[in-house]
């Protein structure tokens, strides 16, 4: 910066800390000087752009509170400054950068919790999908349809009651509609084991609880898969797309 006395006034100025009669002659000298204009609009870039350094975020109390009490250390707010005296727009500014640096912080700390969560929870499915596939009590089914892609496997664990339905290669069900799962029991009607689509690549994994109609129906043969209207149905209302036939794993 030049010797330029101005100069002073330009950091106040653009963070908007000069009021009255010092606002007045600082907006009539930059009618005049195009070094002070530029000045200020450069400080003004770096002011805005602080404005984005981090989300927006409402600041502790405690927080504000110390950045207040910096300020009115700098120069209290509301008080005369003596003609001629320089103004210090520095650390106004520091003060400002530190307020968003700090909830930056903050919120990146957050961030970091909630990240944290989701992996645990990940990581907790994970456990409850493979808790499913093993032990000494569980039945599967593959199923698949006649001369086509789509595939499906469905594990049920009888110590933990729950299905693990996994699907391959089988397109996403249209808007109101969902595929449905069925046990099927000679000389009975079926069951519904519950309802799933798949995702975009055709797959799904999902756990379902073993409902006690499922139960009562005994000794299974098969399992079934139909597409229904969304909410499922009470019993199928087309020939199945897939169907297998229960073994034991043991």
């Amino acid at each position: 910066m030049s010797e330029h006395s101005w100069l002073e006034s330009a950091g106040a100025y653009a963070l908007g800390a000069l009021a009255g009669e010092e606002r007045s002659e600082f907006q009539a000298h930059l009618a005049s000087c195009a070094t002070c204009r530029a000045e200020v609009q450069s400080l003004r870039e770096v002011t805005a752009l602080l404005a984005y350094a981090a989300p927006g975020e409402v600041p502790p109390p405690a927080l504000r509170d110390r950045v207040l009490a910096e300020a009115r250390r700098v120069r209290p707010i509301g008080a005369a400054r003596r003609p001629g005296a320089p103004v210090r727009w520095i650390p106004w500014l520091a003060a400002a950068a530190a307020l968003v640096i700090a909830v930056g912080a903050e919120r990146r700390a957050r961030l970091a919790g909630a990240r944290a969560d989701t992996l645990a929870a990940q990581l907790a499915d994970r456990d409850s999908l493979i808790a499913g596939l093993t032990g000494p009590e569980v039945h599967v089914v593959s199923l698949a349809g006649t001369g086509r892609d789509p595939s499906a496997r469905v594990f049920w664990n009888h110590r933990l009651q729950r299905f693990v339905v996994m699907a391959f290669d089988l397109p996403a069900a249209p808007s109101g509609r969902t595929y449905q799962l069925w046990a099927l029991a000679k000389d009975k009607a079926p069951a519904s084991m519950g309802t799933f689509n798949t995702n975009a690549h055709g797959q799904a994994y999902l756990v379902i609880p073993v409902d006690s109609s499922v139960i009562q129906l005994g000794f299974l043969d098969k399992c079934a898969v139909t597409q229904e209207p969304a909410g499922g149905s009470p019993q199928p209302t087309e020939t199945p797309r897939l169907v297998g036939t229960w073994v034991h794993t043991d």
